[in-house]
Formats: C-alpha cells, structure tokens, sequence
C-alpha cells in the first residue's frame, strides 16, 4: 500500500501458547513474548516495514489478533527504522577514550521534566518523557551494547548568599514596618550546589564544568528569599531554587572511583550492590574480589565501622572466596575498634555456617594474646564474652571455646609469676562478673582451678599502676593510682555461684589477699558490704556454710584492724553501723576497741543516731548490745552537759524608738535587729532632710548619722550606725523578727545581710540545737538501765545541787572533764559610752566620778524638758516657750528589773531623782 511505513498487530484476550513475533534488523533481534498474558489481556506489537518479522507457531489454542497498516498520508518522507549501528560505534569509541582518559568530571545533563526519584528506575526509559525519554533510551541500548557507559538520575540543589538593596534599618518609605517590598537582591557572596543521586547518594559537582547547560539557573526564579537588615552592616540576604533533575553520565569503568569517591562507607555499599547478581549494578566477581582487597587494606590496624562490618560480611559470604574470609575476619578481630568484634559477633553464625568451623576457629585462636591483653585488658574479656554468649556453647565449637578460655586464663594468671607485665589501660571497666558467668553456664573442664586463677590474676592486676598518656597535649604518661579490686562487689553473686558450684576452700586464700588489699587502699567498706553479700544463708549445704564463714571472719578481721586503727573523726554512720553488724557476728574480740574509738565521734550526727536505732540493737550479738550501752551512757553524759545551764541573753541592735523616724527605709533599718550600719549614697540635697527626721535619736545618744564622700570625692553617702544594742533572753527569740535579705528597702539599696551574717538566724540555730538536743536526750534517757540513771542522776545533783528545782545555771563536771554550755549566750560587754544629754542639767551628777551613762527620751520626755528652761539647749535648737510644770504621773522602767516607779512629781524633779539613783547603783536607764 503507498505510504505504508509499519504494521501494528493487536493480540485480543484468548488464550494460546507459542505464536512469538521476532523482529530483526541490521544484526538487531527482538522477540515479544505474548502467549503468557493473552487469556485476559490485550496487547500489542508494532514495527517499520523495512524490519523482518516472523510469527513462530502457536502450539496451542488459538491466537486471535487484528493487523493493522500504518499509513502515511500527506508530504514527507515516511518514517522508518534509525540505523543505531553508527550511532552506537560513535559512543562507543568517544567513551572508551573518556575513560582512559577520565579528568574526573562528568556530565550533568539538566532533564527538561522534573521525576521523583521513587519513579526513576535503571533501564526503565517509560518514565521519562520527551528528550529526555530518547536519551535514556539511547544510554540504556548503549550500555547493553557493551559501551564503557554509565548513568544516574539525581536533583541538583542550589542556595545562595549575599547583600540585599533597600532601607537597611527595616522600614520602608512609605511606613511600612515590615519593608521587605523595598529589597531586592543586591551582591551574591556566596554560593552553594549540592548532587545527590537516586542510586549512590550525594556527589560533588562542578557547575561550569559538568552541566549541561551551565547557566541553567541563571534563568530560574527563586523560591525562597529572605532578607534581614542589620543596621550599619547592610542587609543579608539568601534565596534558595526548587530541586532541578538530571541525568548524569559517566564512563562505566570510573564507576568506582566516582561513586565511591575514596570514602570507605561508600566502598562497602558498592561493593554490596556490585555482589548481587542479576541487577543493573552487578559486576563479575573476581572485580568484587578485588575491590573487597582494596577495603580491607584501607581499615587493617584501624577502626572499623559496624555498619561496614556487617556490609562486609554479606559482601564475603556472596563471593565465598576463603581467602578473602579470613583477611576479612583478621581484620575484624585486630580492629583498635571495640565497637568492630562487637558486630561481627552479632553476624557470627551466618559466617561460620559458610565457610565452616576450620576457617574461623584458627584466627579466633590466635586472637587471644598477651600483646592484645596488655594493651586492654578489658577490651579482650569482652571480646571472649561476645565469643562465647554467640556461638562458644554450642557442641561445634565447645572445643574451641575450652582453648580460648584456658589461653585467657594463662594470660590473667601466668604459671611463671616472675615475669607478669602490668596492663596499660586502666581495668576500671573488666566484666569480671560476666568472665565468672562463662564458668556457671558452660561446662569448662577444670572450672574450679581456672575461677581461682582469674580471681587472682584480677586481684594482681588491681594493685599494678596503670600509665595511660595524658590526654591533654602532653606526651608523658600518667601513672593512676590502684583502687585494689573494687569489682569483687559487684561480681558478688557470680561469685557466690561459681564457689558454691566449684567450693570455697580453693579461693580463701584469695579472698583474704583482696580484703588485704582493699583495706590498704582505704577501701574498709567495700569489705564489709562483699562479706554482707557473701554470708552463709539457710539454703547453703553445711560444709559450705563453715567455709563461708571462716572466709568471712578472716576477711572482717582485716577490715576491722584497718579501719579501728585509723579510726577518725570524721567516720561516717553507714562505716559504724556495718562495723557493729561485723564485729558482733564475725569478730567480737574488737568490741572494746570499737567501744573506745566511737567515743570521739560527733554525738549529733553519729552517735545518737547509731545508739538510737532500735533494729540494729535488735539483729545484733549481746557483746555489741553492751558496746551500745556504754555508748548510750556516753551519749547521755555529753548531751547533758551541752544543756547544764540556762541559755542566758543574746545581743541585738533593735532601736526601741524606731518609730520617731518618717523615712520607712531608715525606719525598717532601724528596727531590724541583725543590721548596725546603713550606708546609701544619695543626694546631698536629702541630707538635711535625714538629719532633721533623727535629730531626736540622734541627741539621745542612740544613733549616730554623717555625710560624706568616699575618699574625698564622687557621689554623697548617707550612713547610720546604731551605739547601743539590747540584750534580750534567747528563749524571747521567737517573738522577734527581721528583713535581712527581702526587706524592700535593704534589696533596693544593696544594703542585705546575706544568710550567714543574720544575727537572729544564728541565735535561732543555736536554739533549735538546744532544743533537739534536750529531745535527743530524752530517748536515749530512755536507753538506759536503770543504774545508769541513777548515776546519771546524781551526778546531775552533784554538779548543780539546785537542779531539781530549777534549770540552774554555770558547768557541769563530765567523766572527760569540764564540758561548757555551748548554746548560753556569752557575757555582755560593757555598753560604750554616750554622753547624757541631761546630766549637764543637775549640779549633783557633775561631781559624780562613776561612769558615763545615757538616756533614751521619748517625744514627750523631750518636749517637757524643752519646756523647762533650766534645761541646757543643744546649738542649732530653738528656744522653747516656758510653759507651766505641771504635776503628772511618769513611768521609770528599768531593763533589768522591769520595776516601775511611780510617783506624783514635778517632770523636772522625777528625771532629777532618777537620774542620781541611776548612777548611784552604775545602771542604764530608759525613761519613758
């Protein structure tokens, strides 16, 4: 038919076998397979006229299909087949000259379409469209040609930094507080592409050199712009292009060193990929051979990841190459890194079902030794353990697991003792308590005899100094101090099953050297919790019961000898009542020693707490019971003699006459009764102001306030210092209170006592003492026998024979010797002298040659003796009015007796006779 280029045959539902359509053209051949799918689906096949086609026999059933012509109508010429023939010798040739000459670029092709990656798929061209469909085909018929030709699809991402153009203090011309219609880009400082492709993850890429066209994003619009103003320093600026596709092509050959780019992670992966037969990334396996050689040389003698120790493993079991197996598992166990063996334990059986037993016990053997262990010692027990929890117990490898333990075991514990080295890392972290459970769940030949020489071989090594380099830019080395063998706690009870399984007897001697040895190390009480953790109990056979015992008297008896002949006052209770709980079951010859030693302890925190806790008189021996008693008595006779005694007066600077003052800050001052100087700078023109509000206290004696400058110059100071101070019962304490450290006015002026120098805070511990001391007293009273408190009595009656009527007062003779009341108040020094402002009034009181007293005036004691005139004026004080003395009633109260005198008198003749009987008898008097 004229203008025929094709035919187009379409296969109808029904059902057949055989029938294929072959087509061939210039040494091409194509074969459609139809049959399979034709019982319920519909198909079809098209080809150019200048192809030749067969259709094979349809064996069975019948094929039912409509043939079609394809015309071609109108002017041109008619389509027909592309000759790739040349096209594929052109790219062949131009690729086998790229790769032996590759400069390590490639070829970023930009896509016309953007594709998701979870659609994109090697040698799948029906996702892409348009150019980019044919140029995938193109790659795709290459490659199965043969051609040194390779590709990927991947997103290219581009961000960029720089200045922006606008107002830079983020306003805009017109008020707008936002402004960022008035930016616009400026100057690009920085720039940043970024290649991740869909199959080997991110790569580097050069935008002039590889892509293709290279100003693909100089047409583009941003996405994302963002401006921010910084003041003087301009506008910053960033914007950011949506993901671009790409298809990337290289030569096949350079796959591995573009993909992999010499990162050994990447390796791994490649590899991985590279061992799965039948996939678009597979390669011949002497190739995967020789680049799993190259990994291993890279990690020998360095760390090895986890994640490509497992990659690694699934790499070697896939080529099976023996040779390859072992390198790969001796660098496994050699690896610096502990995190490498630890993976490979984990994927150990697969490996050893896969190469078999004979290829892997040989290097597991020889991976115990003494280079490895004095290197880590730690490092190699873990190394046995993982071992052993993965494969070592099974029947297969039971012998292999008896060798390693027993060449571990020669390495801890060498039969020649004389040349043992000391290991260079520290064992803080040995898993002895996981070496001991190999023991308990396998059956080791000669258990018995290997759990005694790990015993000893550990107590050995916890007594060596370890020199460790100095981890901070130093080339010396740091020699740590041995801790003895403080893991013997923690490995309690894999140790009590080992000795329990295998006997006790073997590993006395070895208990007793670590008690030895943690004792000198000042480690006591590390003893006495392991013989608490190791104790005979009910469910122990008898013969078990009497060894246990004999080790744990042995080991008590060190620690006790230790621990009483440096026994300090600083012992702690938890180190006491353990020695009590020791000493009474396993060693009561040291009962008197402990009895004598406890004595110098605090009686507050030690000792009244240990002789008052009911349960451990109750679970312990009658020895300890009356080493409890004489120290109860102890306790007793210390308490008492802290509260022989009354608390006596404590001293305070509270101004009675507080409230004569306006100022609230000066006022709260001077009420409080820890505070003596207030001390503010402000201004000089608030000065006079001050003094006028505290003249009165100030001309009574009972302050005294001044100006000044510090040094001479800068800003005015204002300061108060209070003259007298008050002492008051410290029983009278509660009724009391003051602001120190929250008061308004002290915060605002940084004028705040801080919590250690509040006067009232310390009187007040010192009374809540007291008082928990007379209740401590009370239940240890309770303790004791009856003939300790009739001692206790007497003495009581002895040392103050007014005691059963009154608290009494002064010392009380201890049996230690003369212990002073530590809560009473210590002694008044005399008051200073303040000149009275009245004295100068009566004639009687010049010739008086006792000492200077003070007076304390009220506003109405002030303004009446203004109103005498015979009443001397202070200079700067206006004359007063004379008013009539009028008779009246007026209150003289004493501070110490509190007695009131009253009588009907002139004002002027009462504060006359009080005045003279006050310095008579040297008292200092307040009139009110």
């Amino acid at each position: 038919e004229e203008g025929m280029f094709g035919t187009l045959v379409v296969i109808l539902p029904s059902h057949f076998s055989g029938g294929e359509l072959v087509v061939k053209h210039k040494g091409d051949t194509e074969t459609f397979e139809q049959g399979a799918l034709s019982k319920f689906e519909s198909q079809y096949a098209a080809f150019y006229a200048d192809c030749k086609h067969e259709l094979k026999k349809v064996t069975t059933g019948h094929r039912l299909c409509l043939v079609y012509n394809l015309v071609k109508v109108g002017f041109g010429s008619r389509p027909s087949a592309a000759d790739n023939c040349a096209v594929m010798n052109r790219l062949r040739n131009a690729a086998r000259l790229w790769g032996k000459e590759y400069d390590n670029n490639k070829v970023v092709r930009m896509t016309d379409h953007y594709y998701t990656p979870a659609g994109i798929h090697l040698g799948d061209s029906s996702k892409y469209k348009g150019s980019d469909a044919a140029l995938v085909q193109l790659l795709d018929l290459a490659i199965e040609k043969g051609v040194d030709i390779d590709y990927d699809y991947g997103k290219v991402s581009l961000s960029e930094s720089g200045t922006g153009e606008g107002d830079c203090y983020g306003y805009s011309r017109w008020g707008d507080e936002d402004g960022d219609e008035d930016y616009c880009w400026g100057e690009t400082t920085d720039r940043s592409i970024s290649l991740d492709l869909s199959t080997w993850g991110s790569m580097n890429i050069d935008e002039e050199e590889e892509m293709v066209p290279p100003d693909y994003f100089e047409g583009q619009e941003p996405t994302n712009e963002t401006f921010e103003p910084t003041g003087n320093a301009g506008v910053e600026a960033e914007r950011q292009y949506d993901d671009a596709g790409a298809i990337i092509i290289w030569p096949r050959s350079q796959r591995w060193r573009i993909v992999t780019r010499n990162d050994t992670s990447k390796m791994c992966d490649y590899v991985l990929k590279a061992c799965k037969e039948g996939t678009p990334d597979s390669e011949p396996r002497q190739e995967c051979i020789e680049k799993a050689n190259t990994i291993l040389s890279r990690v020998e003698n360095n760390s090895f990841n986890p994640r490509n120790v497992e990659n690694m493993m699934k790499c070697v079991m896939m080529i099976g190459d023996e040779t390859l197996a072992k390198r790969f598992l001796t660098s496994c166990i050699a690896s610096n890194s502990t995190t490498a063996p630890q993976a490979l334990m984990e994927n150990l059986q697969p490996f050893v079902d896969c190469f078999g037993s004979n290829v892997v016990n040989p290097i597991f053997l020889t991976s115990i030794n003494s280079t490895r262990f004095i290197a880590d010692p730690s490092g190699t027990a873990t190394f046995l353990i993982r071992y052993c929890n993965t494969i070592g117990f099974k029947a297969s490898n039971k012998q292999l697991t008896e060798n390693l333990v027993e060449a571990f075991v020669d390495l801890m514990s060498p039969p020649d003792k004389t040349g043992r080295n000391a290991p260079k890392k520290s064992i803080d972290t040995f898993p002895l308590n996981r070496i001991l459970d190999l023991f308990i769940v396998g059956n080791q030949r000669n258990s018995g005899t290997l759990v005694n020489r790990i015993l000893e071989g550990y107590v050995w090594m916890s007594c060596q100094k370890i020199s460790e380099p100095y981890r901070h830019y130093s080339y010396s080395n740091v020699s740590a101090a041995p801790k003895g063998p403080v893991k013997l706690l923690s490995a309690a009870p894999s140790l009590v099953s080992v000795c329990e399984k295998f006997g006790w007897k073997e590993n006395e001697a070895t208990f007793v050297e670590a008690s030895k040895t943690l004792s000198l190390y000042g480690n006591a009480n590390i003893v006495f919790a392991l013989v608490e953790k190791i104790s005979p109990i009910a469910m122990s056979s008898p013969g078990h019961v009497c060894e246990r015992s004999r080790i744990c008297a042995q080991m008590s008896s060190v620690a006790c000898e230790k621990v009483l002949a440096t026994f300090q006052k600083s012992t702690t209770l938890d180190t006491c009542k353990r020695l009590v709980r020791i000493i009474g079951k396993y060693c009561p010859s040291f009962a008197p020693r402990f009895t004598q030693s406890a004595k110098q302890l605090d009686v507050s925190s030690v000792l009244y707490p240990l002789v008052a806790d009911n349960a451990l008189r109750a679970g312990t021996t009658d020895v300890m019971q009356g080493s409890l008693r004489l120290l109860t008595n102890h306790c007793a006779w210390v308490l008492n003699s802290r509260l022989s005694g009354d608390l006596g007066a404590v001293e305070i600077w509270t101004v009675l006459n507080a409230h004569h003052s306006k100022n609230s800050m000066h006022s709260s001052f001077l009420k409080s009764p820890c505070m003596k100087t207030y001390d503010e700078k402000v201004r000089k023109s608030d000065h006079n102001g001050f003094f006028q509000d505290l003249a009165l206290l100030i001309r009574s004696g009972e302050i005294k306030a001044e100006s000044y400058q510090p040094r001479g110059r800068g800003k005015y100071h204002f300061k108060i210092t209070k003259l007298k101070s008050r002492r008051v019962p410290m029983a009278n304490l509660v009724s009391l209170s003051c602001s120190c450290g929250s008061s308004r006015y002290l915060s605002y002026r940084s004028q705040h006592l801080s919590t250690s120098e509040c006067l009232l805070k310390t009187y007040r511990e010192r009374l809540s003492k007291y008082n928990g001391d007379k209740s401590k007293l009370c239940i240890v009273e309770a303790l004791l026998t009856p003939e300790q408190q009739s001692q206790l009595g007497s003495r009581k009656r002895s040392a103050n024979p007014s005691a059963s009527s009154t608290a009494g007062s002064g010392q009380m003779n201890h049996i230690a010797g003369t212990v002073t009341n530590p809560y009473r108040a210590s002694a008044s020094t005399s008051t200073p002298a303040v000149r009275n402002p009245y004295r100068s009034s009566f004639a009687s009181a010049t010739a008086n040659t006792g000492p200077t007293f003070s007076a304390i005036a009220t506003t109405n004691a002030s303004s009446a003796s203004s109103a005498n005139p015979s009443v001397i004026r202070r200079p700067g004080q206006p004359a007063a009015k004379k008013q009539k003395a009028l008779p009246e009633v007026v209150d003289l109260l004493d501070d110490d007796d509190d007695v009131q005198i009253e009588e009907v008198l002139d004002l002027r003749q009462a504060i006359h006779k009080r005045v003279k009987d006050a310095e008579s008898k040297g008292e200092i008097i307040e009139i009110s």
